[in-house]
């Protein structure tokens, strides 16, 4: 689907592609905005505007990491959209080229910030019939914002992961944080350069972005950068989960292991006791009267003997 909004005297309106190409030539500005179309048929419909090959090849392949590329009278941008689903985002490819009067975004499937643009243009004309720049501004500025609660979602699992890793019989929380850290790991590919790129945009090196748009692009790029150190923090918490797990894991094996030696510890004179005396005495307490109750009682005295000798060297 190829949609097209055009600015000129008349005002700013949907229009086809060829009429808001057309009006480029008179003064006008367009936005030509392509949703699941082939190469070719973008080939076709962007020829007027003298777009590199290579631009249109990459446009159409959803294989390209965030980057911004200057070809003189237009810049190739490639960003990326994100929703957080089951501990891992899914992310979508926005191929946008800026020029002077026109701004081009490719995209394959529904994108929320340019399904957004489209809804907001007829209220807010001014997007477009100041120029392409402040709608660029738009799509970055609301594709930033709807990182936020991809935030506070991680924020809110990690802090939940936090408090069942003191649960016990939790054992599934080992693995919700290696996934929840690989779906970090993987936003982070794509914020890291995505905020690069968005920081290039502020600089006066590219004659497509007007001086007065790149305050407000340094704003995006303030908020990107905040989330992204976020993000890593976020990384380093649950790296601490991992090994706060394995601690704690460690030191019950400790615990466990530390009861057995004492059980062991106490039951052994015991055992050389009455392996030793059963087998080459007869021992004179079964003679006397109550003589069992005597050699059981001295057999728990030794026991009793034993523990408070451990319970003094503090190994309970």
């Amino acid at each position: 689907m190829i949609r097209a909004w055009l600015a000129d005297a008349d005002g700013v309106r949907a229009a086809e592609p060829a009429d808001a190409l057309a009006a480029l030539g008179r003064g006008g500005y367009a936005w030509i905005d392509l949703d699941c179309e082939d190469e070719a048929s973008a080939r076709s419909t962007l020829e007027p505007l003298g777009i590199h090959p290579l631009v249109l090849e990459d446009m159409v392949m959803e294989i390209n990491r965030p980057k911004v590329d200057n070809f003189g009278d237009y810049l190739y941008l490639v960003v990326h959209s994100a929703r957080w689903d089951q501990d891992r985002p899914q992310l979508r490819e926005i191929d946008i080229v800026l020029g002077e009067r026109f701004l081009v975004t490719y995209h394959d499937g529904t994108t929320r910030s340019i399904a957004a643009a489209h809804d907001v243009l007829p209220r807010r004309p001014e997007l477009l019939s100041r120029g392409p720049g402040p709608l660029l501004h738009f799509i970055l500025d609301l594709l930033v914002d709807l990182y936020l609660p991809i935030m506070d979602k991680i924020a809110d699992d990690v802090d939940q992961l936090e408090e069942q890793l003191f649960h016990p019989g939790q054992r599934r929380v080992p693995m919700r944080v290696v996934r929840l850290k690989r779906g970090m790991s993987a936003l982070r590919r794509i914020m890291g350069p995505e905020r690069d790129t968005v920081l290039a945009l502020t600089r006066d090196e590219f004659r497509a972005v007007p001086a007065e748009l790149r305050p407000y692009l340094r704003d995006v790029y303030d908020r990107l950068a905040r989330m992204s150190d976020l993000l890593d923090s976020f990384r380093d918490e649950t790296s601490s989960l991992l090994e706060l797990h394995v601690s704690m894991v460690s030191n019950r094996l400790n615990v466990v292991i530390k009861r057995l030696t004492v059980i062991a510890t106490v039951g052994l004179p015991l055992t050389v006791v009455t392996s030793y005396y059963g087998m080459n005495f007869e021992l004179p307490e079964f003679k006397w009267p109550w003589g069992e109750w005597y050699a059981l009682g001295l057999l728990l005295a030794t026991a009793a003997a034993t523990w408070w000798f451990l319970r003094s060297q503090k190994l309970d």
